[in-house]
């Protein structure tokens, strides 16, 4: 298992980064972290692509047994709606990938193979739904651009929903960046974690068109330019080495600041003054960030929302697990 260092030697943690060393251009950042965990990347990278070939044997199996029902002529739907179904199950690997990564960003350290399995166990329920919620609003606007678009060519007025769809497809794709690393981060309920990404979604404007032009630039070249006789060689490379681990190694290093900025550093601030005013330190102080859950006045104190060790969690939970150790 230890073969090139891909899954071995997990319980030695790096040297990491000073805390005193001064912050560096993100772009020097960004580069530095990627060559440092490089070898980590493609390991997260294997382990991920695990999942997704399961997910893309199954949609050829689909699509077998629905050419067998149908015959040559495979209807449109099928093909769209379909046959990619098994994609949804990919979902709770996310939270694993996107742990490792996050981590990465923030330049602290994580098992590859242990952190990225803990996460999905931890995680799975929120990822999953995720999916499945995703995957339902894919059927519905994809299916809605289609018909406003053919609708427009003779009637004008369908531009107006065409256009709002596409808008509405924008900003979901925009808050997909965000929701990952809230799911991993922080103890939200899911409607609130989207509530969240919605206005990151806007918040981080330049941020996300910024991800989406180029990944669309890559795709485009990869595409257009790459030589066909060549496509597959480097598709296979780029499956088995960064496919997966590289754009979410990107998304977490352009998004993380930003909530980092808005849902972390509020609560950091908090603890700072009262440091500097002599206040003594809790352990779990009440955090309120611009992005902070919506607690409703009635609600019992242990009910509500603290931040503890980089995650927000119920009051009522930490007590609980205060009394189990």
């Amino acid at each position: 298992m230890a073969f090139l260092g891909i899954f071995g030697n997990y319980d030695k943690p790096g040297p990491g980064v000073s805390k005193d060393e001064p912050q560096k251009a993100a772009p020097v950042r960004f580069f530095e972290i990627f060559a440092r965990k490089f070898t980590k990347l493609i390991q997260a990278n294997l382990i991920f692509a695990i999942p997704v070939t399961v997910a893309i044997g199954l949609m050829f199996l689909i699509l077998v047994v629905l050419s067998r029902v149908f015959g040559d002529y495979l209807p449109q739907y099928a093909l769209m709606y379909i046959v990619p179904l098994p994609v949804i199950l990919v979902a709770p690997f996310q939270a694993g990938m996107t742990y490792i990564t996050r981590n990465f960003v923030r330049e602290e350290h994580a098992f590859v193979w242990s952190d990225f399995w803990t996460s999905v166990k931890n995680n799975w329920k929120l990822f999953l739904l995720n999916g499945f919620l995703t995957y339902l609003v894919y059927m519905l606007l994809s299916f809605s651009i289609m018909y406003y678009y053919a609708e427009a060519s003779t009637q004008p007025f369908f531009y107006v929903p065409l256009f709002l769809c596409l808008f509405v497809s924008i900003i979901i794709i925009f808050a997909q960046y965000y929701l990952p690393v809230m799911f991993i981060t922080f103890d939200l309920k899911f409607l609130q974690a989207y509530k969240n990404a919605l206005i990151f979604s806007i918040a981080g404007l330049f941020r996300n068109i910024l991800l989406t032009v180029g990944f669309g630039a890559f795709l485009f070249v990869f595409i257009n330019y790459v030589p066909f006789i060549y496509t597959i060689m480097v598709f296979l490379a780029l499956y088995v080495l960064l496919l997966f681990s590289f754009p979410s190694y990107l998304i977490n290093f352009v998004v993380y600041p930003l909530i980092e900025k808005y849902l972390i550093q509020p609560y950091q601030k908090k603890i700072e003054e009262e440091k500097n005013g002599g206040e003594k330190k809790e352990v779990a102080e009440e955090f309120s960030g611009l992005f902070a859950p919506d607690i409703l006045e009635e609600e019992e104190e242990e009910d509500k929302y603290v931040y503890v060790n980089g995650r927000l969690i119920k009051k009522s939970e930490l007590k609980k697990a205060d009394s189990d150790e």
